[in-house]
């Protein structure tokens, strides 16, 4: 019994380790009906060798293998995986009967196309269960997988080739088609007011350095980005960068590989096409002119580069540090760089055009107080930006310059953190006179303020007043010190707390409605504060215009 396993296992097919009792009782069966009652792992090893000698098997032995890989009419079809059954069942039965009518032609291929001996192809060729079931159940690449299968064996690494050739074999390679390759283009589009809210390149840029350090990133993510979008620009690097992060968006896929997915073809020249209309130079084979006998973008790639070297190198850090990464945290930071290429290709695309879409005209007081109105009766559905802007238009309001009051934090991100700029809320007013200098803070909160946002805002309070404790007590002892924080929403739940201890000081905290709000605003007249911290902040290439778009509409509704 033992002999009979040691051979059977030889044969190095790929069988579910859950099913080999299965299997191997199956092998008895098998080689009883085809005549082999003794000696059945003598007879085992005579078809190995002369498999290997004649480069090619006997027919006994190939129908052999073709019935213990799949069987019709046996129970279980197959022993190559756990279960036929579930989600996936239809295309491990595929797989599997494919596998049985392919096993030795895919092995043949594999020596004579993709090099392999014939011993390595066998070893390739018992990973197939496994590679079937990470391209199907976890959505793999051939390249991702072949990662993987190197780890096991270093003779298959970089030979994503011969991964996707089992793959193809088994009816389950991955492909990336036009349609879904537009589809993400436009979900990401769609999602970039979003993401991005109102930060310009240069915050995009820190704003996904904090999401990939907040995954895990090695690496300084701000710098490389800076590098690729600012300070060594190189249009086609872009390019590179959205070609293999669009890939990413459908597979888990090792996104340093750049031949998989035939940048050579449609979807790659389609995609040029969106950066030549919105008239980002790059040429329309900027792919192939950047990774021109190269497998990977690496460090191999990089030295061979004349072109923006360092951007070339951001490139490779960037992709190289996102394929390490597992699967879920890759999409989300695939997706993030994807929706800063969107913001990025979207105005230079207005740019290019002459103009903003949706420009704000100067609003005379009927219109603003209109604007002010609409934006205090609830959300806005901007992402919080007009929330924002009028919050800077009330701070301004009660605290004048004139009064001794200094702001910080005005027209800054809705996505600006309060912790890194050093604020106690969105805009604080700062009024450092002695003997009781105040600090007011406003925090905007678009729609339901909650306990548990409150309650996060001012713990967030107590590390900003670490930060700032020595700046403060140069001034005066922070008991000596009046802080406020006034929360800015639509509604409020109840219960809210009027003060709260702070690192042994008291911080009162106030609620106004944006309704309020906009009727003190209105009241006083502000249409020149509203065209100056509103209009003119709407009207920046970076805000999307959708959100000029809404304004208008709540002006003119």
């Amino acid at each position: 019994m033992f002999e009979l396993r040691a051979a059977v296992r030889g044969i190095l097919l790929p069988v579910a380790s859950a099913r080999e009792a299965e299997f191997l009782a199956e092998v008895t069966r098998l080689l009883e009906i085809a005549g082999v009652t003794d000696d059945k792992a003598s007879w085992i090893s005579l078809q190995l060798r002369r498999w290997q000698r004649d480069g090619a098997p006997t027919p006994a032995f190939r129908a052999f293998v073709r019935d213990l890989l799949f069987l019709a009419d046996r129970d279980p079809k197959t022993f190559i995986f756990d279960s036929l059954e579930g989600p996936n069942g239809a295309a491990y039965q595929n797989a599997s009967r494919l596998a049985s009518a392919n096993f030795f032609d895919l092995h043949a291929a594999l020596v004579s196309a993709h090099l392999l001996d014939h011993d390595s192809a066998r070893q390739i060729l018992s990973h197939s269960g496994m590679i079937a079931r990470l391209a199907v159940e976890e959505k793999m690449t051939a390249s991702e997988i072949s990662r993987l299968i190197a780890v096991r064996d270093n003779r298959f690494s970089l030979n994503w080739r011969a991964v996707q050739a089992i793959l193809t074999k088994f009816g389950c390679a991955p492909t990336l088609s036009l349609p879904a390759s537009n589809e993400v283009f436009e979900d990401d589009m769609s999602a970039e007011p979003a993401l991005f809210g109102d930060l310009d390149i240069e915050g995009g840029i820190e704003r996904v350095a904090e999401v990939a350090k907040s995954l895990g990133c090695a690496g300084d993510f701000s710098a490389w980005l800076s590098d690729l979008f600012i300070n060594d620009l190189h249009h086609p690097y872009l390019l590179l960068l959205h070609y293999q992060l669009l890939i990413q968006a459908r597979f888990d896929h090792a996104v340093t590989y750049a031949y998989e997915f035939k940048p050579r073809g449609q979807i790659a020249d389609w995609l040029t096409e969106k950066y030549i209309s919105s008239g980002i130079p790059v040429a329309k084979n900027a792919f192939l002119n950047n990774a021109k006998a190269t497998l990977r973008f690496d460090q191999v790639w990089v030295t061979g580069r004349t072109d923006s070297p360092r951007s070339a190198t951001a490139l490779a850090n960037i992709l190289e540090t996102i394929e390490n990464l597992g699967s879920l945290a890759k999409d989300e930071l695939a997706a993030q760089i994807r929706g800063l290429l969107h913001r990025y290709i979207r105005v230079e695309s207005e740019k290019n055009n002459g103009d903003i879409p949706h420009r704000i005209p100067v609003l005379n007081v009927a219109q603003a107080t209109t604007l002010l109105n609409a934006t205090g009766n609830g959300n806005t559905g901007t992402n919080g930006i007009l929330e924002q802007r009028l919050l800077d238009c009330y701070g301004l309001m009660h605290h004048t310059v004139a009064n001794g009051w200094t702001p910080k934090g005005l027209r800054d991100s809705v996505f600006a953190a309060n912790t890194f700029r050093k604020k106690f809320g969105d805009v604080e007013f700062e009024r450092p006179v002695r003997p009781n200098p105040e600090v007011v803070a406003y925090e905007s909160h678009g729609g339901r303020l909650t306990l548990p946002y409150v309650l996060d805002h001012l713990d967030s309070f107590a590390s900003v007043l670490a930060l700032r404790e020595e700046e403060l007590t140069s001034i005066a002892p922070l008991a000596d010190w009046r802080f406020e924080v006034v929360f800015v929403a639509h509604v409020f739940d109840a219960a809210l707390p009027p003060v709260r201890v702070v690192r042994g000081v008291n911080v009162a905290v106030r609620y106004i409605t944006f309704a309020a709000a906009a009727l003190e605003l209105a009241a006083a007249n502000a249409t020149a504060s509203v065209n100056s911290h509103i209009v003119d902040a709407l009207n920046n290439g970076f805000i999307h215009p959708q959100v000029r778009q809404r304004a208008l509409g709540m002006i003119a509704p």
